[in-house]
C-alpha cells in the first residue's frame, strides 16, 4: 500500500511539474472578480493563466486560434483537493466540452488514509506514515481535456471561450493554473469533440490492404449536449468509415485492449440506425468487428465507449481495408433484410462470432427444384442450420454434423440461417470463441432432370446496385442533423439479450423484423421471443436493470 501511494503521489507531482512555468509562459489573472462573464472575459496571450477563484464566481477567458490545423490539450490544476469544472465554448458561446474532477484522486487519498490507519501500531512505519501524510498535503488536483481539434480558419469564427468554476462554494481563495498545450495535427490523431454521431470523425477508406489508425483517449470529459439515449451520461468517441471510391472493401475494426477498461464498439448504418454492439471480451481485452462490407459510396458509423469512468487513458483503433471476396460472409447479415445473396455451386465461409449472432443467406428458386446443401462445421457441432421463407417460416432443420442434405423447394425466395445452439454451448463472455463453418449449395430441376439449372452469377451485382441505390436515395450529406441524431440515440426501443448471453444492459438487438417474418413458426421462435422476465420497457428485471 505504501508503494502504491508513493507512486500515485509521484506521478501527480511529475504531471504538475511538467506543466510548470519553466516549460510554459504563463500570465496572471488581471483582477479578482473582473472576468466573471463572457463579456468581460480575459484574453489568453501566452500558454496559460495563473488565477484564483472566490466563492461561487466563475472566471472567463478567451483565446483566438490562428495558423494550421492543430491539437490542443487543456490542463487545469490547483494545490488543494477542491475540484473545479472547466468548460470550453465556441465563438457563439455553445458548449464544446466539459471536464470535472476524476474519481481516482479521491481514491488515492482514501488509499493513503487507510494505509496510515493500518500502520498506526507499527512504530517502525510511523515515520513513513508521517512522510506519506506530508506528501498527501502536496497532492495536486488536476483535470485534463485532450485532443481538442482546431481547424485552420480564415473567417472570424476563431474565437473560443473557457470558464473555470468551482464544483462547490469556495470558502477561501482557490489558486489554479490553466495551461493550453498546442501541437501540430497528425492524421492518426483523434479529433475531439466527436461525442455525437453528427460530429463523428471521418475515416475515408480508399485503398485495399491499408491500415488506418486513430490514437485517442478514454476521457474524463463528456458532452452535456447529448441528452437522449442510453449513452447520454457517457464519454464516447464517434467515427465514420466512408468509401468515396468505386471499389468495394472488406473492413475490420480492431480496438486495442487497455488495462482496467471494458470497452465496446457499437455499429450503426449510414443513417444512424443501430446494427450491433461488440463487447464480447473481458476487461483489458480488445474488441473486433470483422467482415464488414463497405460498398462504393457507403458509410458506417461506430462509437467507442468505456463502462467505467477513466481519466485520459490512451487507446488505438485500427481500420483495416482488405480485398473484397464475395464468397466470404458479409456483415452485417444478422436479419432477413441484410441476408447475403449466394450463388449456387460456390463454397462460402462464415463464422458465428458471438452468442446472438445469426448469419442470413438468401437464394431464389425459379421452378420447383431439388436443392443440395453441403456444409462443414469446423470448430463446433453446436450450430443450428435451417432453411425458411417469408410465408412458411422454418421449412427444414439440418443435423448438427458435417453432412449433405437434399430438400425439394417450390419456386420462391428462401433463407439459409446459421446460429449458435446455446442449449449445447452456453456463451461465456471473454471465453467463448467464434465458430467457423463452410457450405456449398447446388440445385437441379425436378421436372426436366438432374442437372444444374440455375446459377445466380449476378448476385453480387444485384447487391451492389441495391446498396448503391439505397445510398443515393438516402445520402446523408443532405440529411438533417436532428434526424441522424434521433436514429443514433433511439436505442431504448429494443430488447436486451438474455442474461445467459451477457450479464449487461448494453447487449441488445432489434428483433422486430425477425418476429414479423417468423410468426408462423413457433418452434423457430422458441427461446428467442420469450419475453418472460422483461418489463414493459424491454429491459430484463435482473440486478436492477
Amino acid at each position: 500500500m505504501k508503494k502504491i501511494s508513493f507512486i500515485i503521489i509521484t506521478v501527480l507531482l511529475m504531471i504538475l511539474s511538467s506543466c510548470g512555468s519553466s516549460k510554459y509562459k504563463l500570465e496572471k489573472k488581471v483582477d479578482n472578480n473582473s472576468n466573471n462573464t463572457f463579456e468581460t472575459a480575459q484574453k489568453i496571450n501566452k500558454d496559460g493563466i495563473i488565477g484564483k477563484l472566490n466563492g461561487d464566481n466563475a472566471d472567463y477567458y478567451y483565446f483566438e486560434f490562428t495558423g494550421e490545423s492543430s491539437i490542443v490539450d487543456f490542463y487545469v490544476s490547483n494545490s488543494t483537493y477542491s475540484p473545479v469544472i472547466m468548460t470550453l465554448y465556441d465563438n457563439n458561446k455553445n458548449v464544446i466540452k466539459v471536464i470535472s474532477e476524476p474519481d481516482y484522486i479521491d481514491d488515492a487519498n482514501n488509499m493513503i488514509a487507510e494505509n496510515n490507519t493500518n500502520d498506526m501500531n507499527d512504530s517502525a512505519s510511523n515515520e513513513n506514515n508521517q512522510n506519506n501524510q506530508n506528501s498527501q498535503n502536496m497532492i495536486y488536483s488536476e483535470q485534463t481535456m485532450k485532443n481538442i481539434y482546431f481547424e485552420s480558419s480564415l473567417n472570424n469564427e476563431n474565437k473560443y471561450y473557457i470558464s473555470i468554476a468551482p464544483k462547490d462554494t469556495v470558502k477561501e481563495n482557490l489558486d489554479y493554473t490553466l495551461i493550453l498545450q498546442k501541437r501540430d495535427y497528425k492524421e492518426s490523431d483523434e479529433k475531439e469533440p466527436n461525442d455525437k454521431i453528427s460530429s463523428a470523425q471521418i475515416i475515408d477508406v480508399n485503398s485495399e490492404n491499408r491500415l488506418y489508425t486513430i490514437d485517442g483517449y478514454y476521457s474524463q470529459s463528456y458532452n452535456p449536449t447529448l441528452k437522449t439515449g442510453d449513452l447520454k451520461n457517457m464519454e464516447i468517441d464517434s467515427f465514420k468509415i466512408t468509401n468515396s471510391s468505386f471499389n468495394t472493401y472488406s473492413i475490420s475494426i480492431e480496438l486495442s485492449g487497455v488495462p482496467a477498461i471494458d470497452a465496446s464498439i457499437r455499429l450503426y448504418d449510414q443513417n444512424g440506425n443501430w446494427i450491433t454492439v461488440k463487447d464480447i471480451n473481458n476487461t483489458g481485452d480488445g474488441e473486433t468487428v470483422d467482415k464488414l462490407i463497405l460498398y462504393p459510396y457507403m458509410s458506417y458509423y461506430f462509437i467507442l465507449s468505456a463502462t467505467n469512468a477513466v481519466d485520459n487513458i490512451p487507446y488505438r483503433v485500427s481500420i483495416i481495408a482488405k480485398p473484397f471476396d464475395k464468397y466470404i460472409e458479409h456483415e452485417p447479415n444478422n436479419k432477413y433484410s441484410e441476408a447475403q445473396t449466394i450463388e449456387f455451386n460456390q463454397t462460402y465461409k462464415g463464422a458465428i462470432d458471438y452468442s446472438y449472432d445469426r448469419d442470413y443467406y438468401s437464394f431464389s428458386i425459379p421452378i420447383r427444384s431439388s436443392v443440395k446443401l453441403s456444409y462443414f462445421l469446423i470448430d463446433s457441432q453446436a450450430i443450428n442450420i435451417s432453411i425458411s421463407n417469408d410465408y412458411l417460416g422454418k421449412i427444414a432443420s439440418m443435423p448438427q454434423t458435417d453432412d449433405e442434405q437434399i430438400i425439394s423447394l417450390d419456386q420462391g425466395r428462401y433463407y439459409l440461417i446459421f446460429e449458435r445452439d446455446l442449449t449445447k454451448e452456453k456463451w461465456q463472455k471473454g471465453i467463448s470463441k467464434a465458430r467457423n463453418y463452410e457450405f456449398n449449395m447446388s440445385i437441379s430441376n425436378e421436372i426436366s432432370g438432374n442437372y444444374d439449372f440455375y446459377n445466380d452469377n449476378n448476385a453480387y451485382e444485384t447487391d451492389y446496385y441495391n446498396y448503391s441505390n439505397n445510398y443515393l436515395n438516402n445520402n446523408n450529406d443532405y440529411m438533417q442533423e436532428e434526424e441522424l441524431e434521433s436514429n443514433f440515440n433511439n436505442t431504448n426501443n429494443v430488447i436486451i439479450i438474455r442474461p445467459e448471453d451477457y450479464n449487461s444492459d448494453y447487449y441488445y438487438y432489434n428483433n422486430e423484423e425477425y418476429t414479423n417474418n417468423t410468426d408462423n413458426n413457433n418452434d423457430y421462435n422458441n427461446g428467442y421471443n420469450d419475453n418472460s422476465g422483461y418489463n414493459n420497457d424491454g429491459y430484463y428485471n435482473n440486478n436492477g436493470y
